[in-house]
């Protein structure tokens, strides 16, 4: 975490505080003085969303950031990206629906870079259903 912040300019009492505050938000403060090398898949992925958030982005894109967890990861880290939501915008591309369904207020559905429909999750599962 350190590496990184000192990547992007954040140095110092600064670099220390905003490193502990982002490990807590994502579960990972007892495991600070861990090697990353031990971490399981969800563990990385909460690591990676800690480092991204070290300075404070307005904009968060996350590509499938669920794939490949566990249950109970996944339920964590949809957690963690709801919490990130109320402060900044959150993108996430998904082919999950509970994920879609659990974490997003607002849908955009694509196909090859055209937008097919822009809707609430709610709207959006209502006119699937039966269907798929």
């Amino acid at each position: 975490m350190k590496y990184i912040a000192a990547l992007k300019g954040i140095t110092g009492k600064s670099a220390d505080e905003k490193t502990d505050e982002l490990l807590e938000l994502v579960g990972l403060k007892d495991e600070a003085k861990k090697k990353l090398g031990g971490f399981s898949g969800g563990m990385l992925r909460r690591v990676g969303i800690a480092q991204t958030l070290l300075n404070d982005p307005e904009i968060l894109i996350l590509d499938e950031p669920t794939a490949g967890l566990d249950p109970q990861e996944r339920i964590r880290f949809r957690n963690i990206i709801s919490e990130l939501s109320e402060q900044r915008i959150v993108q996430l591309s998904t082919h999950i629906i509970s994920d879609m369904e659990f974490i997003a207020g607002k849908v955009i559905m694509m196909r090859n870079g055209a937008v097919l429909k822009i809707d609430t999750t709610e709207n959006l599962l209502g006119k699937v259903e039966g269907k798929v």
